[in-house]
């Protein structure tokens, strides 16, 4: 099969695309035969190498020299694992598993997937695993949003940022959005209701309260958020500027805010799956990538100005 690589951190001209062998499931694993995946903000941090990532792959190089990444899966099972009981061989899924999705073919813990919706497609599938589950695990889980709700989003416009205000409009909120005024075409198609442009009108000195906040972005202090909710208000933080900030959230000590931390349970991801069915979830495209031309997303996720997401084509037609 054709795989994606990199053999050192940050370095473009070290990403080849590779043959190597077809992985075998384990007992609670599934093989899919991988038709789209995405770009996420999470693979540019794996491939640049983060600090948390070194200590795991490998601190000057990674451990592997044949390093996939990778994480949205949406395909086909061709092979189950002996303890799978929830999937079988032809079933179209997707969901996530970080074990290399850059690839024709992927090993997954058959939890990490679920059944795609006949009426969404593999492209939109694919798009929404690692994006889609941390807005709605931030909004369905920490915030608890519903109808009525005023929320603010900031950094709505890329992909975790859309998902937000997708999921938060689809459980029926008013949803304000903070982004650059050159992306407010973008997230007015997706339902945005008021809009902040960054560049010119500070959200935090304004009077306004919200319900919840939704914080992609990462360049704000729990100092300045809490003033922001209501009583009973809570504060969902995704985004990290620098490993300062996110200690200032971990020791906030404010039942108002937490941290999402994602994970891709099969109830999260049966909600999602009814999210995209329902046709109100689906998601702007803005750049479709082979497998082959992967390097090219690699450097348009370090420009940190993406917006809506980036598909990867893993499939030839």
């Amino acid at each position: 099969m054709k795989a994606f690589i990199f053999k050192k951190y940050g370095d473009f001209d070290s990403i080849e695309i590779i043959d190597k062998e077809i992985p075998s499931p384990k007992p609670n694993e599934v093989i899919v035969k991988q038709k789209f995946s995405s770009l996420n903000a999470m693979e540019w941090h794996l491939f640049r190498g983060v600090t948390m990532v070194k200590l795991k792959l490998g601190w000057s190089k990674p451990k592997d020299k044949y390093q996939t990444i990778g994480a949205d899966i949406s395909g086909v099972v061709t092979q189950v694992g002996d303890k799978v009981s929830n999937l079988k061989i032809g079933d179209e899924v997707f969901g996530e598993d970080f074990t290399g999705a850059y690839a024709e073919y992927v090993a997954a813990d058959a939890k990490a997937l679920y059944h795609k919706p006949k009426e969404v497609s593999f492209e939109q599938a694919a798009a929404s695993p690692v994006a889609g589950l941390t807005a709605l695990t931030g909004i369905r889980e920490i915030c608890q949003i519903k109808k009525g709700d005023k929320v603010l989003i900031n950094g709505a416009s890329g992909g975790v940022g859309s998902y937000a205000v997708l999921i938060a409009k689809y459980y029926g909120a008013e949803v304000t959005a903070v982004c650059s005024q050159k992306n407010f075409e973008h997230v007015k198609e997706i339902g945005a209701d008021q809009l902040i442009d960054y560049n010119t009108e500070d959200f935090c000195t304004q009077s306004k309260k919200y319900d919840a906040i939704i914080e992609v972005a990462g360049n704000r202090t729990p100092k300045e958020i809490k003033p922001l909710l209501n009583e009973g208000g809570k504060c969902a933080v995704i985004g990290f500027t620098s490993a300062k900030h996110i200690l200032k959230y971990m020791f906030s000590f404010s039942r108002k805010i937490k941290m999402v931390n994602q994970i891709a349970s099969q109830d999260n991801l049966k909600e999602l799956a009814t999210i995209l069915a329902s046709g109100k979830a689906e998601m702007p495209i803005t750049a479709r990538y082979k497998l082959a031309d992967i390097k090219d997303g690699i450097k348009a996720l370090s420009s940190r100005r993406t917006v809506g997401k980036m598909i990867v084509e893993i499939e030839n037609k």
